[in-house]
């Protein structure tokens, strides 16, 4: 049976690290090294570390560490590098290259037994390129900021990520805890459940066509609700077409969506306002032809059924009773008019001594404009024939004037009943104004009109549909 060999001993600590600093310093020239005394005077130099400092082809041994990096000197670097010799403790930094401009060189100070060891690399194009990121991410954060936009990213089998955090929560008003670490994994639930189609639709559209455009409303940790646009495109897909990478852009499109709402607003009231003109025209012609008709067979009966200036008095009062009722009716831009109205006025024409000859009563009923006029008519002609033969032609005559509404609100009584005055006698003929308020008035009210001659006065009972 073999005996096992002796295994080799392992080297002890101090040994491993003379053999390491060995190998180190002769592998020097991949990285800059100097080494301080304890009044930092420069015992050792390699030829990377004169390089890094400026000093090519000169000696730096025995100059001391600020005489290499005068802007050391007064720094906080220079604190830092006297609490660690003190201390005994690794410091590092970044520190502009002597004599150069936009260089840096990174040194890493190691205590070593009462001396420092400086350990220097040139940094410039990392320096360079942070700073380029900085300010680009500045520039990127100010644009989202004026835009009022964010930037995100998703990757297949992840969830989404905002690549500028600070905006989205603006943007969004994703919850103060979200740092940037966050990622997006619950953002649907800030959506309008009403818009969640919506984004399932464009998102999908995103992934088949490669790019897409959509809108929703979410309503973020400030619980105020916005409208956002997002627009995104596929940066990469798998072999087999499926996307694997989207980067999206989302801005805040609140405002332009009240302005298209304003704008609607405005265009749909102006097409109702333009709707309402043609009905207005359309119903001023309609009314312009049915008053010439109106005035046509008021003149053709007035003046057949009357000679001399008599017709021409009543075919003038008669056009009267016409435009008050029209003078009514502008003051409520033709929308209609109460009845107690067109009854007062009515009475302020015939009652011109305001004896109270008349006495009305009943409640407050609107009427169209058609009906308003058809009763205004009717009303003038009852007045005038008791001018002329009835309750108004002595003086202890009066006339009741009585109106009210039955059938759930749908009709209209009106009773004239005259009283007081002298003996009434029947007509043999049914004049003009009999016939008018019996026929033609009692068909525009939609109803009917029924005249009794009694001996104690004349009594008309109206009946409308309202």
């Amino acid at each position: 049976m073999r005996k096992p060999a002796h295994p080799t001993p392992a080297p002890q600590p101090s040994d491993l690290a003379a053999a390491v600093g060995a190998a180190f310093i002769g592998a020097a020239n991949l990285e800059g090294l100097i080494v301080c005394e304890p009044d930092w005077r420069v015992s050792f130099s390699n030829p990377a570390a004169a390089s890094a400092l400026s000093f090519e082809g000169d000696p730096v041994t025995a100059l001391t560490l600020w005489d290499l990096q005068p802007d050391l000197a007064g720094s906080t670097a220079e604190l830092q590098l006297r609490s660690a010799m003190a201390g005994r403790e690794p410091v590092e930094f970044v520190a502009a290259r002597p004599l150069k401009s936009d260089e840096w060189i990174e040194v890493r100070a190691l205590p070593l037994d009462g001396r420092m060891a400086f350990l220097l690399r040139d940094v410039t194009g990392r320096e360079r390129n942070e700073r380029y990121l900085r300010t680009t991410n500045a520039s990127l954060r100010l644009a989202h900021k004026a835009a009022k936009a964010a930037t995100w990213e998703w990757r297949a089998g992840r969830p989404l990520r905002w690549i500028d955090l600070a905006a989205a929560r603006d943007l969004v008003g994703l919850p103060p805890d979200w740092n940037d670490a966050a990622v997006a994994r619950d953002w649907r639930r800030m959506v309008r459940p009403s818009d969640l189609d919506a984004v399932s639709v464009g998102m999908a559209a995103i992934a088949a066509k490669g790019e897409g455009r959509f809108e929703f409303r979410v309503k973020g940790g400030d619980r105020r609700e916005r409208w956002l646009e997002s627009s995104g495109y596929v940066a990469e897909r798998d072999i087999s077409g499926a996307p694997r990478r989207v980067i999206g852009i989302t801005v805040d499109v609140t405002e332009h969506k009240a302005v298209e709402e304003t704008l609607r607003q405005e265009i749909a009231e102006r097409e109702r306002a333009q709707a309402h003109q043609r009905l207005l025209i359309h119903e001023l012609n309609h009314r312009v032809k049915n008053t010439l008709a109106t005035v046509q067979s008021i003149a053709m009966q007035s003046l057949r059924s009357v000679a001399g200036a008599d017709a021409f008095d009543l075919f003038t009062s008669r056009l009267m009773a016409l435009g008050g009722a029209h003078d009514l009716l502008n003051q409520e831009n033709w929308e209609g008019a109460n009845l107690d109205e067109v009854v007062e006025r009515m009475i302020a024409v015939h009652d011109r001594t305001d004896d109270g000859r008349f006495s009305i009563r009943g409640p407050r009923v609107r009427l169209p404009p058609n009906k308003a006029v058809a009763m205004a008519m009717a009303l003038h002609e009852l007045a005038t024939n008791a001018t002329k033969y009835g309750a108004l032609s002595s003086a202890e005559g009066r006339v009741a004037i009585r109106w009210g509404v039955k059938r759930s609100g749908t009709e209209l009584t009106l009773s004239w009943r005259e009283e007081g005055g002298p003996l009434v006698m029947a007509p043999e003929r049914r004049g003009f104004g009999s016939r008018l308020i019996e026929r033609s008035l009692a068909a525009e009210l939609g109803g009917a009109a029924a005249l009794s001659f009694a001996p104690s006065g004349v009594h008309c009972e109206l009946t409308a549909r309202l």
